[in-house]
């Protein structure tokens, strides 16, 4: 039988060592420090078999969260499958963004999250406003069945509930913030996109008409229509984008509160409230 050790250092593939022990700690139910001290642990058929299984899907460039069924994000590990966007570390910006501007986590305000996904934005914000409630609007229904499952990291389930719904047409007027991290790669970038989010995450979580800009514009739309009561909305926007958002939300009579730059100093997240 072949032991961790063999595995992780053998020169058979190209796969670094740390992904290695990633899908490795998968296939047998241990951390990583449970792998790190036990080199000489004897690794079954059946688990080698799965594990080369994965290594395989990894060389043809498929995400190890896809590999693992897992991506941490904010303070959680969240299930994802192909079905949904894997969290990035950029998005956390829209919850540190909304906990700046309402520090008070024991109010109570409605949510909303347009596109919701996996649930990592919507569950992540009610983790941390633990009296208020919120919904998440996705319009595909594989998505729901993830972010159903990602509902047990809340510890009371019944604060959220998630709706198969178009989220550019939605019934916006009882939320007091709105949050969403939509489409917004323009198709004409296709192309440059890397094969790893190209050839494996959802196409329509991806990309955008309008060089990128068709989501917010249909959002934006829908909320100035609905809007019955001051609502604040936070937005993720791509990259060169955050002034063709600041210009759609004026032309709705929109306020732009302040735009927020990513790790990389790129603007990442454009804030604004309704009149």
């Amino acid at each position: 039988m072949t032991t961790i050790d063999e595995i992780l250092y053998s020169a058979k593939n190209s796969i670094s060592v740390s992904e290695k022990k990633l899908l490795l700690s998968h296939v047998l139910g241990l951390s990583k420090e449970e792998i790190n001290l036990s080199n000489n642990k004897k690794v079954g058929e059946k688990d080698l078999k799965n594990f080369e299984q994965l290594i395989n899907r990894r060389k043809n460039s498929e995400p190890i969260a896809y590999l693992t069924n897992i991506k941490s994000f904010w303070k959680n590990d969240f299930y994802v499958d192909h079905s949904v966007l894997i969290p990035r570390l950029d998005s956390e910006l829209l919850i540190e963004s909304v906990i700046e501007y309402f520090p008070d986590l024991t109010k109570i305000y409605n949510f909303l999250d347009l596109g919701s996904g996996s649930g990592c934005l919507i569950i992540s914000l009610l983790n941390e406003y633990l009296s208020s409630i919120g919904t998440g609007v996705e319009i595909d229904k594989e998505a729901i069945n993830v972010s159903e499952k990602n509902k047990e990291f809340l510890s009371n389930k019944d604060r959220l509930k998630f709706l198969e719904s178009d989220f550019s047409n939605f019934d916006t007027s009882s939320f007091d913030i709105v949050i969403c991290n939509p489409p917004y790669i323009p198709f004409e970038e296709k192309n440059n996109i890397m094969d790893d989010v190209s050839n494996f995450e959802p196409i329509k979580a991806l990309f955008a008409d309008e060089k990128g800009l068709y989501f917010y514009r249909k959002i934006i739309e829908n909320l100035a229509k609905q809007t019955k009561r001051k609502q604040y909305l936070f937005l993720e926007v791509g990259i060169n984008q955050s002034d063709g958002v600041v210009k759609i939300l004026k032309n709705n009579n929109f306020n732009v509160v302040a735009i927020k730059n990513d790790i990389s100093n790129i603007p990442r997240c454009v804030i604004a409230e309704s009149n």
